[in-house]
């Protein structure tokens, strides 16, 4: 009896397997805004972290930040959330011979009163040793809530 439910279990547990690293493969990562830092270490006192997990530019005027998200490789669609109405973010992935980028375009918020907006920040193709990353300048009262490489 033994033999017959793992005869049959085998199979399923192989397709599952399978399946569980096709989703690895193309798995969501999210990164909370206040792992962003400021890109010149003199800019470093206008960010503060925020009690729901941002990073708010306290100065008043725009202050350039970054990160990096580890993702696996392959290509990923990425977006930034931010709160303004003058800031832009965009992403950068290496070419995989370290001697060059994939830079995405400028992504603006729009313009008008400051509000949360989504920005979608373009595909990257990420290679497994390399993380997308995400560089902003921040408007004076601007946040970064959240980043995410789909």
């Amino acid at each position: 009896m033994f033999t017959r439910i793992a005869t049959r279990l085998v199979p399923v547990l192989a397709l599952v397997g399978a399946f569980g690293f096709a989703m690895d493969a193309h798995s969501a990562a999210n990164g909370a805004g206040l792992t962003f830092k400021s890109y010149y270490p003199s800019d470093a006192g206008c960010f503060s972290a925020s009690s729901y997990g941002a990073i708010v530019n306290n100065c008043p005027d725009a202050r350039w930040v970054s990160a990096s998200l580890p993702v696996p490789g392959g290509w990923h669609g990425t977006n930034v959330s931010l709160y303004g109405n003058s800031s832009m973010c965009q992403t950068v992935s290496t070419n995989g011979v370290g001697n060059g980028a994939n830079v995405g375009a400028e992504t603006w918020t729009v313009a008008g009163p400051k509000n949360w907006q989504t920005l979608n920040t373009g595909d990257r193709y990420v290679w497994d040793w390399s993380p997308v990353v995400f560089r902003c300048l921040i408007e004076g009262g601007g946040v970064v809530g959240s980043f995410t490489a789909l």
